[in-house]
């Protein structure tokens, strides 16, 4: 069962009201949304979204015995603006979004997103995509891959890996899991290779990430559903890779530093000039107890970041 990472401290930062309006931008299992749920009432309105439609449905299942009235929308959390206009709902007081992959995604062989089962390389979280692991191992360059190994993976021996795995893909041995594994065994000489972690470990994540572009766009898309709050409304992020917390701390940044005029009268600016869009809550990103990572190991590289919307 998939543990919600953080929920005491987000549930501290959100603090959304009885009967207040709140998004659950990759509600996964419901374990976060729950929370967010019994916090708001009966009263309340609990927007869920995620992008994999079989998680929507098992948080359909975990939540069906919530009071709030909740949404359930199979979209993309960048597109929190456009669901937001569909359902007629102007502006919410809390928004929150975990960039981590559900331990049900993880844990089901058929997604092949892990190297303990020899599955077929699929990798997606939206099973509508098109593109799969499969596909973009099997037509990517050799300095592509590279800089996806490095970038996404921080993965030192890149250009070994990269090789391997094209000399199985022109070997026709590039269609699973195992594969992908073994060609990165291949890579890595074994006096180099991690005792801690799967050698494999970085190069799937790596892959994962451009499967299904998961750091396209990210910080344009988290200023605008920054928009989406009203004022006084909190936004709570947890990333788990180093690029997606950069995004976010940028994002942040950008939009308590940016001003906006507060109000005009004849086109003239009031009284009290202009004043920063975000208040960032978090100057730091806060990270797990050593207890919470001693019960649930994937929230070791967790962090989470907050903003409350001023202006």
């Amino acid at each position: 069962m998939h543990k919600p990472v953080m929920v005491r401290e987000v549930l501290e930062l959100l603090n959304p009201p009885v009967g207040g309006t709140v998004v659950d931008a990759t509600v996964g299992t419901g374990g976060h949304a729950r929370a967010l749920a019994e916090r708001i009432g009966a009263t309340g309105t609990l927007v869920a979204i995620d992008r994999d439609a079989s998680m929507l449905e098992l948080a359909r299942q975990n939540l069906a015995d919530v009071r709030c009235t909740v949404y359930y929308v199979h979209a993309d959390y960048r597109n929190l603006p456009e669901v937001l206009r569909e359902l007629n709902i102007e502006a919410v007081d809390a928004i929150l979004v975990d960039m981590g992959v559900c331990s049900a995604q993880l844990d089901d062989p058929e997604r092949g997103m892990a190297f303990r089962y020899d599955a077929p390389l699929d990798m997606r979280l939206d099973r509508d995509q098109p593109t799969t692991a499969y596909h973009l191992l099997q037509r990517i360059t050799f300095s592509e891959l590279v800089r996806i190994l490095r970038e996404y993976g921080n993965e030192r021996w890149a250009k070994p890996i990269a090789r391997a795995i094209i000399h199985r893909r022109n070997q026709g041995r590039m269609n699973t899991t195992g594969d992908l594994a073994a060609a990165v065994l291949e890579a890595i000489p074994k006096k180099f290779q991690e005792k801690r972690i799967h050698p494999a470990t970085r190069t799937f994540q790596a892959i994962r990430i451009a499967v299904n572009r998961e750091l396209e766009g990210l910080q344009p898309a988290l200023e605008a559903m920054a928009g989406c709050l009203k004022i006084g409304g909190v936004m709570c992020v947890l990333a788990y890779h180093s690029l997606e917390d950069r995004a976010v701390k940028l994002a942040f940044r950008n939009l308590s530093q940016r001003t906006r005029v507060l109000a005009t009268v004849g086109g003239a600016e009031q009284r009290g000039g202009s004043q920063p869009v975000l208040e960032i809550l978090t100057p730091k990103p806060l990270e797990p107890s050593e207890a919470e990572v001693q019960e649930n190991p994937r929230a070791r590289s967790a962090k989470l970041r907050a903003a409350r919307r001023v202006a």
